[in-house]
């Protein structure tokens, strides 16, 4: 199993295969994210986005954490990603059936390829 710890795989399977990435689980401190496409697992550390940096964000990060953590507990099919910018280290989630879109900070991420061994 290879292990990368670089964001740009995240953004590079984002940006090849948006459609194929897949929401697996959501937790207090992160997200983990597959590809079906190119059996690609990727699970990234989530901070609180500084709603400086961004138009818009006016509630508190914990309180995104929280809703997004409902939403995967309630219907985690219809949580996605989103956006992906290596360059601010943002990620964004959604969720269809909220119709609503949370930015987090990406402190950290993990990528390993499934191909050769048992993944996350």
């Amino acid at each position: 199993m290879t292990t990368f710890l670089s964001t740009a795989f995240l953004q590079q399977c984002f940006a090849m295969h948006r459609y194929d990435l897949v929401v697996k689980r959501v937790t207090s401190s992160g997200v983990v994210v597959s590809c079906k496409a190119c059996k690609i697992r990727h699970a990234a550390r989530l901070g609180p986005w500084d709603p400086t940096e961004t138009e818009g964000a006016t509630r508190p990060a914990t309180e995104e954490a929280i809703e997004l953590i409902t939403c995967a507990t309630d219907h985690l099919a219809a949580v996605s990603v989103q956006t992906v910018d290596v360059q601010r280290d943002c990620l964004e989630i959604a969720c269809r059936q909220c119709r609503n879109a949370r930015p987090f900070r990406i402190l950290e991420c993990v990528t390993r390829s499934l191909s050769g061994g048992s993944g996350l």
